[in-house]
């Protein structure tokens, strides 16, 4: 279970991080690395569809992301 204010704290995480920061997914997207795409955003909207809940923003990633997941 997670403490009511975790969405405020990892926000607050997020915000303090420097602009030019990047994910890893970034960096290998960047030097045309595979992907961790299918076990990230495609893991959490296959859960989503497979509990009946509605995930479309990482639906969408993974859909733009899956071409570039090979490398």
């Amino acid at each position: 279970e997670l403490s009511g204010d975790v969405s405020e704290r990892l926000m607050s995480l997020a915000g303090g991080l420097p602009a030019e920061m990047k994910s890893s997914m970034l960096h290998d997207l960047e030097k045309g690395k595979r992907l961790e795409a299918a076990w990230l955003s495609g893991a959490v909207s296959r859960m989503s569809r497979e509990l009946g809940l509605a995930a479309p923003v990482n639906s969408t990633l993974y859909a733009a992301l899956k071409p570039y997941a090979g490398g």
